[in-house]
């Protein structure tokens, strides 16, 4: 008798993220407009492996609001008025993140986490010096040409 193929395929939804758990994930993309940062973040917890977040976060970003506290996920110094902060400088970064309760519409709220690396920390004072970690070729080309920044 030979064994019995499965020649079908069953479409299943993703697990919701438990409310609280924290959950690594890698920005895998970042698009700033005048008003809103939108941030595309993958999740590299094994139950939600592939899963992709995305979050649009008003702009500007100011000490202590929702874009702040995820730039200071990525690990740069939000406490600084005047701190400029590259796009290139975001992406590839791992960061945590914390959802909340489900809302009646599906959706979920997401809080940022710094996941402590010691070899990844990165700050630039108002004078565009870097602390830390140094700012690739091109993301100070991209400065230098006036892009967009927080």
């Amino acid at each position: 008798m030979s064994p019995r193929k499965n020649n079908v395929i069953t479409i299943e939804g993703w697990p919701d993220p438990k409310k609280g758990k924290l959950y690594k994930g890698i920005v895998k993309e970042v698009d700033i407009d005048k008003k809103y940062v939108l941030v595309t973040i993958e999740n590299l917890d094994p139950t939600q492996l592939g899963r992709v977040h995305t979050e649009s976060l008003p702009l500007p970003a100011r000490p202590g609001n929702r874009a702040s506290r995820f730039l200071t996920a990525c690990g740069f110094d939000t406490n600084t008025v005047g701190t400029k902060i590259c796009r290139e400088d975001i992406v590839d970064t791992t960061i945590g993140m914390r959802f909340s309760a489900v809302a009646q519409d599906g959706s979920q709220q997401i809080d940022f986490e710094r996941i402590e690396s010691p070899s990844r920390v990165k700050t630039n004072t108002p004078s565009g010096e870097s602390v830390g970690e140094q700012h690739s070729d091109s993301a100070l080309q991209s400065e230098a040409e006036g892009e967009r920044e927080f």
